[in-house]
């Protein structure tokens, strides 16, 4: 058996949990269809549903969330990460292992869910079990997504919970409550229709297998076994086609056809660009491993070195020129608007490179936000209050009314930008480099 998998089983299991939890689950059905007056095992199946939603998706995210956050607190995740276990096994051991407890109540609500839910014709019941399943693997492997980033950021569990919590919240009752309103209806995706609950299911499972390959992904750079950055690309391609899919209208616009894919794959790469800067270990450790790479003519070990933040900005820019390119003279689309979005992204990456490229960087990500909401809305604010639009635009300019004079003046601010973050590395941290590098020379 997968050691990390029992180890958490002999954690979340005694002889206590094993007989007490079947034994109030019980209880509770057994109360619910005693107070019922009419429809009892209508009332059951609501009731086991919310359990299972209660106990497996959220308490079982809250479980996946900490297992690597614990291990931190508790001083042993240096101990596990030495270990022989490989990343696959340890991302399994966890996640199916860490809310384990949680899974043996959902799994003895769910089938009174579905047995309880054929009294109501009109409810798929087993289709809505499978969903709940795939949603909940989705929102554990998304939790302990964040529990690696949070251990390799050295975080307190309290505060990498909360920030998980927000984000599954937002994430699992907004669509849940659309979904509710529409059973029985038709999703239309890329002109086809769909039954909404098989849309649903389709939909979750596939985002469900991503989430659980991003573990892995991560688990493999929180144990340094390089990896070259195919999976974000490739999620972020998929993730554009999915979404764009669901914008599709009978009228050309802005999201239609293949533009909308790539305007779409540009802003999710934008969103992964701020998400990783802020998420990701900062500083001149990354940029000097990149360098050695580059200066040994090893393309490969440089991909492997890279940092994911630059791997989702040369995503998003990449897609920005084929954007260009391919929808230069199409009056429905502004063609230049990908690439002048992805601008202001380098331009705000860099400003987060020259805060955690000080001699001693701290709270580099604090300070960075703080400039941002300076040039973001302060500045233009006031200089627009004093009648001095014309030098507002050259601080904020008006991306989706002129994206080309956007892109223009991003162009200049991007590059004055690099050139000062390029400026601190090469007085701060070149000359280190440079005498390693002597030093490691017979």
């Amino acid at each position: 058996m997968n050691p990390e998998f029992k180890r958490n089983l002999w954690l979340e299991f005694s002889l206590h949990r094993l007989v007490a939890a079947p034994v109030v689950i019980a209880l509770v059905l057994l109360l619910v269809a005693a107070v019922s007056k009419d429809n009892p095992l209508r009332n059951m199946a609501q009731v086991s549903g919310g359990g299972f939603v209660l106990a497996v998706l959220f308490w079982g995210a809250h479980l996946a969330g900490g297992s690597v956050s614990t291990e931190v607190s508790e001083r042993t995740w240096d101990t596990q990460r030495m270990s022989a276990i490989g990343p696959w096994t340890m991302t399994w051991g966890k996640l199916l292992g860490a809310p384990a407890f949680a899974w043996y109540m959902g799994l003895m609500l769910l089938p009174v869910f579905v047995v309880c839910g054929q009294v109501n014709p009109g409810l798929p019941a087993l289709r809505l079990a499978l969903l709940l399943v795939a949603a909940a693997v989705l929102l554990h492997a998304v939790a302990l997504n964040f529990s690696i980033y949070a251990a390799r950021k050295q975080l307190r569990y309290r505060g990498a919970s909360v920030l998980i919590f927000v984000w599954l919240l937002s994430l699992v009752l907004a669509p849940a409550v659309r979904l509710g309103d529409h059973i029985g209806a038709q999703m239309h995706w890329w002109g086809a229709a769909f039954d909404a609950v098989n849309f649903a299911l389709a939909s979750t499972g596939a985002f469900a297998a991503w989430a659980v390959l991003g573990a892995y992904r991560s688990m493999c750079t929180a144990l340094e076994i390089r990896t070259r950055p195919w999976t974000l690309p490739a999620f972020i391609l998929f993730s554009a086609i999915w979404i764009s899919g669901l914008l599709q209208g009978d009228e050309p616009g802005l999201f239609h056809g293949p533009f909308g894919v790539l305007l779409c794959a540009v802003a999710i790469s934008g969103a992964f660009s701020y998400a990783l800067l802020l998420a990701e270990p900062g500083g001149a450790s990354a940029w000097q491993q990149l360098r050695m790479r580059l200066r040994a003519r090893n393309p490969r070990q440089a991909l492997e070195a890279a940092p994911v933040w630059l791997v989702a900005i040369a995503t998003g820019l990449l897609l920005g020129i084929i954007a260009t390119f391919a929808s230069a003279g199409d009056p429905a689309t502004s063609s230049i608007l990908p690439l002048a979005a992805m601008l202001f992204v380098v331009r705000d990456a860099a400003i987060f490179q020259f805060f955690a490229l000080a001699r001693q960087p701290r709270r580099a990500e604090a300070t960075a936000l703080f400039y941002l909401v300076v040039l973001y809305g302060l500045l233009p604010g006031l200089l627009t209050a004093v009648q001095a639009q014309w030098l507002a635009q050259w601080v904020l300019p008006r991306l989706f009314s002129h994206s080309d004079e956007a892109m223009m003046v991003m162009l200049v601010q991007a590059g004055i930008a690099i050139a000062v973050a390029w400026q601190r590395w090469k007085t701060v941290h070149a000359p280190d480099t440079e005498q390693a590098v002597l030093l490691s020379r017979p």
